[in-house]
């Protein structure tokens, strides 16, 4: 379900906090779907090839947000075959997600993009702002009801030239195990809208020790391209 939020005057925001818009392909395990697969952190071999995402006014129109800032981002394309990108668009409990899974249904990452408002103010205010509604309105919505679930506090950050802010954690997954999650918002420099991505990572695929190790991921290279137009 979607968590909507008018949490102060002027801010409003819907994050979709479920982890996949899919129901698992097959009916086996996590490790069985994964079926060996492992992303290696240290290297970009697995990684040859993006293809551009724009969400563009058409799409931000259909996607109930008409005016919102389009921007553009590359979704990481494997060469080996050893996973898919799935790109859902999905209005209504959020813009869009990326999802990348292996050729058998086993759930690698995600990451989905929601939209999100303020007043204009200075950029590191508005930076501020953000990182204390994702922490104390949106975080408590994700981990409600997880198992193990963990979180940490806010940092700045910069997705390609875009000024952030992110935070992190994890919870146990009944179905897929371990997850890592990241939370970034990603305000319009000059505008009232912007965005907030939610990152989701299975442990089984992908060895996370660390927020440090998030820019190797799947994910962590798409939001590295983030860009608005």
């Amino acid at each position: 379900m979607p968590h909507t939020l008018r949490p102060m005057a002027g801010f409003s925001l819907t994050v979709a906090l479920s982890l996949l818009l899919v129901a698992p392909v097959y009916a086996q395990s996590q490790v069985e779907a994964l079926a060996g697969f492992e992303l290696d952190l240290s290297s970009s071999e697995e990684i040859v090839s993006g293809e551009t995402f724009s969400a563009d006014a058409d799409y931000l129109k259909t996607a109930g947000k008409p005016g919102w800032p389009p921007f553009d981002v590359i979704v990481p394309m494997a060469g080996n075959s050893e996973y898919d990108s799935r790109v859902v668009e999905a209005p209504g409990t959020g813009l869009l997600k990326f999802v990348f899974v292996t050729p058998g249904g086993g759930f690698i990452e995600s990451v989905g993009l929601s939209a999100a408002s303020m007043p204009i103010a200075d950029l590191d205010k508005r930076l501020e702002y953000f990182a204390t509604v994702l922490r104390t309105e949106v975080v408590p919505g994700l981990v409600d009801g997880k198992t193990e679930a963990t979180s940490a506090n806010t940092r700045p950050t910069k997705l390609g030239d875009t000024d952030a802010v992110e935070l992190f954690g994890s919870y146990k997954d009944a179905t897929y195990g371990t997850i890592h999650w990241r939370l970034v918002g990603l305000p319009h420099p000059d505008r009232e809208e912007g965005f907030v991505a939610l990152v989701q990572v299975a442990e089984t695929a992908v060895p996370i020790t660390s927020p440090e190790d998030y820019p190797a991921t799947l994910t962590g290279r798409l939001l590295e391209t983030f860009s608005f137009r």
